[in-house]
């Protein structure tokens, strides 16, 4: 009942290679369905042709950044000359890029907010310019002092090798295009909001008279292609240091600074101005993930050699997993990959339906579809030399009925000498056809080897198969 794997690790600094033979009992398979992930982000144009869509794709747990944008990019069929900028939104503000290829989406939680930025794609080296809209609104916690509040996701777009504060002001004109109200939307959110007159998109929106708490920006107001004059203030931010600004003038000449080539502009909104717009959108992201409680979900399949390609797939370490590489001298996220060594005369294997997670426990009730009369691992073994098939034939299966709470155990187990399947329930034992054996609570299977003799007719197991 022995049997022995090959473990392959490998720094993905020094490339060093650490190979070893281990022994096992029984193969502990995992069920693709635990090896997915399920994952929403929300993509948005940056030269204001569509507005924002969420994607919802599934990739690898132990995948990397790489993997979800290429994932990604074929969801939201991404063209040949564009890229995609993700990056993680918290408290209206970009906190986090992911432009780091061979980092772990196991640092993503299901709480956070992505969102990607489709980019051009022939200078990945240009700058860009992360634009963050700001309102006046009172706080609480100042006594109800005003002061300058950010809304919204960021928008992005690229910037021209030369960048002045006009191309600012209508690469934002441009990016917000896809929230522009309508004519008719206007009306109907005018009349709600009990006004006497409409706004008409061809007509100059006038200034606050509060001009304690805003200057006016006649000089430097903007039409757009509709006429429309849209009230707002830019002020160039630095990222780390939100309250330090300066003012954009139309004709200023800015020079791009930042290491990561990214300019940060405070785009401050008059209220009327924002009756212009819908930022419905942009005020709410989806999560990544989204549990919906007492859903009822298709039953998720797959064959049990989906469960042994996910078995003997190469995966990065877990960063609790920390290989000691020989050659750094450091503890590395090594890629590891486990191969069939030597298999053995009976083969146990062992479904791994319980899922366990910092937060939930839970059992995998997916159906494995599993060979009874056949089972084929010659492909899967690396030890080429053996002088052994490596066929086998199901005798028996170990049944799990309930949830981690409780459960009650079964057995289907072949009878050689009645040459039928029996179905053991406690004290309860009866003939069982073989059609009904495969269910989804299949729990542990156990294989005996198909002799050499006996492959091409495949006769009925042996008489001294353990039951």
């Amino acid at each position: 009942m022995n049997g022995q794997y090959k473990s392959t690790l490998v720094c993905p600094i020094c490339k060093k290679v650490s190979v070893t033979f281990d022994p096992f009992m029984y193969l502990s398979l995992p069920l693709p369905s635990t090896t997915m992930r399920t994952m929403t982000i929300t993509v948005f144009s940056t030269d204001g042709t569509s507005g924002p869509s969420p994607y919802t794709i599934s990739v690898p747990k132990s995948g990397d950044t790489r993997t979800l944008i290429n994932a990604l990019s074929s969801a939201c069929s991404l063209r040949d000359d564009e890229r995609l900028l993700v990056a993680e939104v918290y408290n209206n503000s970009l906190i986090r890029y992911l432009d780091e290829p061979s980092e772990v989406i196991s640092l993503i939680r299901d709480g956070d907010r992505l969102v990607a930025y489709r980019l051009p794609k022939d200078n990945e080296d240009a700058p860009i310019v992360v634009f963050r809209n700001q309102r006046m609104e009172s706080s609480l916690s100042s006594f109800g002092r005003k002061s300058w509040k950010t809304f919204g996701t960021p928008l992005v777009s690229s910037l021209p090798d030369t960048v002045t504060g006009s191309n600012i002001y209508n690469l934002f004109l441009k990016v917000m295009t896809p929230f522009r109200v309508s004519r008719g939307d206007a009306a109907v959110a005018d009349q709600t909001l009990g006004e006497s007159s409409l706004v008409d998109e061809t007509e100059d929106i006038n200034m606050s008279s509060d001009a304690s708490e805003h200057t006016s920006i006649n000089n430097n107001s903007v039409e757009d292609e509709t006429g429309t004059e849209d009230v707002m203030q830019f002020f160039l931010t630095n990222e780390r240091i939100p309250d330090q600004r300066m003012k954009i003038e139309m004709d200023l000449s800015i020079t791009v600074n930042d290491p990561h080539k990214r300019l940060h502009v405070a785009v401050c909104w008059e209220d009327s101005g924002l009756d212009q717009y819908n930022f419905s959108s942009l005020n709410s992201l989806p999560e990544v993930y989204k549990a919906v409680l007492f859903s009822r979900r298709p039953q998720d399949t797959c064959s049990l050699y989906a469960c042994l390609e996910a078995f003997i797939k190469e995966e990065p370490l877990g960063p609790e997993d920390m290989w000691y590489c020989p050659g750094c001298k450091e503890h590395r996220q090594a890629s590891k990959k486990l191969d069939l060594w030597r298999l053995p005369e009976i083969l146990i294997i062992h479904l791994k339906r319980f899922s366990y997670s910092r937060y939930t426990k839970n059992k995998l009730e997916t159906f494995v579809d599993f060979p009874i009369h056949d089972l084929d691992l010659s492909k899967y073994i690396g030890h080429r030399c053996q002088d052994v098939p490596h066929n086998y034939r199901l005798y028996a299966t170990s049944n799990h009925y309930g949830s981690l709470g409780g459960g009650h155990y079964t057995a289907y187990v072949y009878h050689e000498g009645k040459k039928g399947w029996y179905d053991f329930d406690d004290r309860h034992v009866g003939p069982i056809t073989e059609d009904s054996i495969k269910t989804s609570a299949a729990y542990v299977l156990f294989y005996r080897r198909i002799q050499e003799d006996s492959l091409d007719t495949v006769t009925d197991i042996d008489s001294d198969i353990p039951t």
